[in-house]
């Protein structure tokens, strides 16, 4: 059966135009991914985010850009089939996403926490019932270094859903001790506290020491005292300063 010039004509005009338009938006797709690469890693070296995760989101937001272009050059082509090819994509989609969605959980989350930077590499953390030291931050997962040498890996997501103590973020912490004299002795002052605790090394002048009486029993009176230490070896130096003030009482933990 010959072909009929008038139809062969019409076809090739039809898909050279759509073979143009598809050149332009493919080429203002590229410009424009570039474009919002660029922006978005400026944006994100403003606020100090990690180099690899600037990268990252760099580069998702340029790959997300393009896929779009790529969608509408599809388009162009495909017209009536379009609907039915980005649906079935689609339901591709939905089926791997809800297949992978902990990975995927778990990877959104790496990148919120380092572009956030609730905590970074080298503060001491705790969270579901674990405390350690953040030794790396991947994309799925945190992995924590307790006291006692033991390794924790905490998948990302749980930041989004769980509390987290950052011990380090704030070093200046408030820590407390007993002190316990014999009842006759002369009431201890919150003055005659602040000197001794202002001889050791790593009590926080600011906010200032204090003194409670907490009871009086059995001859003895107890004290509570009160302070801001900036390091664990300060409650020790405290202690030691409160005992040479107070020798003829007994200094606890309190």
């Amino acid at each position: 059966m010959p072909l009929d010039p008038s139809v062969i004509r019409d076809t090739l005009l039809d898909y050279g135009a759509r073979t143009f338009w598809a050149l332009v938006v493919a080429v203002v797709a590229l410009l424009l991914a570039r474009a919002v690469r660029g922006v978005t890693m400026r944006a994100l070296a403003r606020n100090r985010a990690q180099a690899n995760v600037t990268v990252l989101v760099g580069n998702l937001a340029q790959l997300t850009v393009i896929v779009m272009g790529g969608l509408l050059i599809l388009a162009i082509y495909t017209q009536g089939a379009f609907a039915w090819i980005l649906t079935s994509f689609s339901v591709i989609g939905i089926v791997i996403g809800l297949s992978a969605q902990d990975i995927l959980k778990n990877f959104f989350a790496g990148v919120w926490v380092l572009i956030e930077r609730p905590f970074r590499i080298g503060d001491s953390i705790e969270v579901t019932g674990y405390t350690g030291t953040v030794e790396e931050i991947a994309f799925r997962t945190t992995q924590l270094r307790t006291d006692d040498g033991r390794e924790v890996i905490v998948p990302n997501g749980t930041f989004m859903t769980s509390a987290v103590v950052n011990l380090t973020r704030f070093p200046t912490r408030r820590a407390s001790a007993v002190l316990v004299l014999p009842a006759d002795e002369k009431a201890v002052t919150a003055e005659e506290i602040r000197a001794a605790l202002g001889k050791a090394e790593g009590v926080s002048p600011e906010p200032p020491p204090s003194v409670e009486l907490r009871s009086v029993a059995d001859g003895k009176a107890q004290y509570q005292v009160t302070f801001w230490a900036t390091n664990r070896e300060a409650l020790s130096q405290a202690l030691r300063a409160l005992r040479a003030r107070f020798p003829q009482g007994d200094v606890h933990i309190g």
